[in-house]
């Protein structure tokens, strides 16, 4: 799913802002990626978006697999630029990519995995008995510490869009 598709949801949160709207000038699209990682302790999210804030590319990872799918991803969707939240273990990270030659940013990740819930619901709607628990205790049946990472990635681009304004 693009931006535009979860534009209209009813949370209110950076990915949910009418900032979505945004969108980079064709030439910026096509020539503007970003890997986006979500840390964690034992798995982490990666979301590789484009200028147009479309998802290309994501998943959830393991550590020992984690530099070599960053290497192929950044290879494969030509990124530009790798954002890492900066949390659990954010830091730690920056050294393992040094190798890429690839510009590292950090952004704040505070409140993105209520957000990636959210992002959850909206990118697989309950379905069955599902639907009838309330929202509030509904909680995803797989990791999805990659939609987290897509979290990352749009506040990446409303900080852009925000310092350019």
């Amino acid at each position: 799913k693009t931006a535009y598709e979860i534009r209209n949801c009813d949370w209110s949160s950076d990915v949910c802002s009418s900032d979505l709207e945004y969108v980079f000038n064709s030439e910026m699209k096509n020539k503007f990626s970003i890997l986006a990682i979500d840390p964690g302790r034992y798995k982490f999210g990666i979301a590789v978006v484009d200028g147009g804030r479309e998802i290309l590319d994501r998943g959830v990872f393991t550590l020992e697999s984690l530099y070599p799918t960053v290497e192929r991803m950044a290879k494969e969707h030509s990124v530009n630029r790798i954002v890492i939240g900066n949390g659990t273990t954010g830091t730690e990270l920056e050294s393992l990519f040094a190798k890429l030659s690839i510009p590292i940013e950090w952004i704040d990740e505070r409140g993105s995995t209520e957000e990636a819930k959210a992002l959850f619901e909206q990118f697989y709607p309950p379905q069955g008995l599902r639907k009838w628990i309330p929202k509030g205790l509904r909680f995803p049946d797989r990791d999805f510490d990659d939609l987290a990472a897509v979290v990352i990635a749009f506040r990446y681009f409303n900080s852009i869009k925000a310092s350019d304004d």
